[in-house]
């Protein structure tokens, strides 16, 4: 395997984007569409969406540009566009997945997941991917079956990505994911996980709320906010830490002033974060059973 492409690959796993960006770019290789380029632009144009720098991936990859790359620009339309944007992403998403130019590419396949978990269409998403075995697409099924509440089924999922990589990046994070959600002392296990991974390679936003997570569940709540303020030291606007602080805040009994200033400045950043949209919600309903 080429180093170039796992350090870009590894880095968008652990949520290192910019690390995985400066890799892609740093490593060479121009606009090529050889087929370990195409993967390295991939993962690298993954990131900048991760980034949400929609218009990196609008502007850079063309009409012409190999279906791997089409995919990711599919997926950066869909998120920075409007209602009537993503219905249209939707059709033409449908279009590429039933095309002979897609057909055998996982990565569509990826984002498709992707999609259609943020239309919370997750028997659709489930339909396309679950018999693949790639990797990436094995940890997307993963993802879905824990949204759906069943971790015995995201458990039998990680028991067969062991089986094909039992020491990738993608399994160990999969298999850390899965422990969580299955409480007890598997959040002990998760922790050694997500520590161990940060350890080796670099401390994540990403892998700095799934520690304290992992914390919450435990109980171990000023553990929790020790790791979340290193969070927010790294990004004052990520909303996963700022949902976390709040839930953190919340169970240490913190003043209702500093909780109300973290969620406001996370319905101001990510509106539509799912835990802000359930806040939402639940306030409107509460307004409208008041009246």
């Amino acid at each position: 395997m080429d180093d170039n492409l796992f350090n870009v690959r590894n880095a968008l796993y652990l949520g290192n984007y910019q690390q995985a960006i400066s890799e892609a770019l740093s490593s060479g290789g121009g606009i090529s569409h050889s087929p370990e380029n195409v993967d390295k632009q991939y993962y690298m144009y993954r990131a900048y969406v991760e980034l949400r720098q929609y218009r990196a991936v609008l502007d850079e990859v063309q009409s012409d540009a190999p279906p791997a790359l089409q995919a990711v620009r599919l997926l950066a339309t869909y998120l920075d566009g409007s209602a009537d944007t993503k219905e249209a992403v939707l059709l033409q998403l449908k279009e590429y997945l039933d095309s002979a130019q897609a057909a055998g590419c996982w990565q569509m396949l990826v984002v498709a997941g992707m999609i259609y978990i943020h239309e919370r269409d997750y028997k659709e998403a489930l339909r396309l991917l679950h018999q693949n075995t790639q990797l990436d697409v094995m940890a997307i099924v993963a993802q879905i079956y824990l949204l759906l509440d069943r971790p015995d089924l995201a458990r039998r999922q990680v028991g067969a990505m062991q089986e094909q990589d039992d020491d990738a990046t993608l399994t160990k994070l999969a298999n850390a994911w899965v422990a969580l959600s299955e409480g007890g002392e598997k959040c002990q296990d998760a922790l050694y996980e997500f520590q161990e991974l940060g350890e080796k390679y670099s401390m994540s936003l990403m892998l700095l709320n799934s520690l304290a997570l992992g914390h919450l569940h435990l109980g171990k709540f000023d553990e929790a906010e020790r790791l979340l303020q290193e969070a927010l030291g790294k990004s004052a606007t990520d909303a996963d830490t700022l949902a976390n602080l709040v839930v953190c805040y919340q169970h240490l009994n913190k003043p209702s002033d500093v909780i109300a200033r973290y969620s406001n400045q996370l319905r101001a950043v990510a509106p539509n974060h799912p835990w802000a949209a359930k806040c939402a919600e639940l306030e409107a309903s509460f307004a409208l059973l008041s009246k």
